[in-house]
């Protein structure tokens, strides 16, 4: 089952292909990009005042892959980065955003499908040093077989970012016994006039959910890969 290559053409989307290893990039006019993991290992990007960066970072059939990314925001700066991966064997991947300046944006969504010993390690850390900043991160996992996912989650707010908002949501879905999930939030928050949440939810799909579809003449494999391509496609539609 192929969830994200079917689905090249809206994940591209017009966005510019970076084939070059990238290491810093300042950002300074709004920016789409489409980033296969094996051309980046560590990049730190600066998104200028009032620009907006648009980032997928894609990670498929892949033994071995590690990426770390590190975002800087300025005043009313905006990010959406997304991260897929599928089939990887071992995907190990860290992203920092730091929200220096007011009223910047932060979206933050991650889609895994893993099949037989595949694994994936996912840390965010959202960083707010600004007033009337806000992030949001949404992890969405969906494993089978014996693939392992671990989620780490943290959140600083500093004292002086009043006003913040920060949130942080991850979903996992096994569809076997021998799957695994890790969910490890960590919250540090120095300001009391903020909002801040976090979530985590593991289980199996609902029951319901699967004989509505199967009583509509759906088979198994089909019913599962629509529930996948709808946890992908809700990753891309993040704001």
């Amino acid at each position: 089952m192929r969830i994200i290559q079917n689905h090249m053409d809206k994940i591209l989307d017009g966005r510019s292909t970076i084939h070059n290893h990238l290491q810093c990039k300042r950002i300074v006019t709004p920016t789409k990009l489409f980033i296969p993991s094996s051309n980046i290992s560590d990049a730190t990007f600066s998104i200028g005042e009032g620009v907006c960066l648009d980032i997928i970072i894609l990670a498929v059939d892949r033994d071995k892959s590690t990426v770390r990314l590190t975002f800087e925001l300025e005043k009313s700066s905006q990010l959406k980065c997304v991260i897929l991966s599928e089939s990887c064997k071992k995907f190990d991947v860290s992203v920092e955003t730091i929200l220096k300046g007011e009223w910047a944006i932060s979206d933050i969504g991650s889609f895994f499908y893993g099949k037989c010993s595949d694994g994936q390690k996912f840390s965010i850390s959202q960083t707010h040093h600004a007033v009337n900043s806000k992030s949001n991160v949404v992890s969405k996992t969906i494993l089978d077989d014996s693939a392992v996912s671990e989620f780490y989650g943290k959140i600083n707010i500093s004292e002086i970012a009043e006003n913040s908002n920060a949130r942080q949501s991850n979903n996992n879905i096994l569809w076997s016994d021998g799957a695994r999930a890790i969910s490890c939030p960590d919250l540090h928050i120095a300001n009391s006039n903020v909002i801040c949440s976090h979530g985590a939810t593991v289980g199996a799909i609902d029951d319901d959910t699967m004989f509505y579809m199967m009583s509509r003449g759906l088979d198994l494999p089909t019913c599962k890969r629509l529930v996948a391509e709808g946890a992908m496609l809700s990753i891309l539609a993040i704001p």
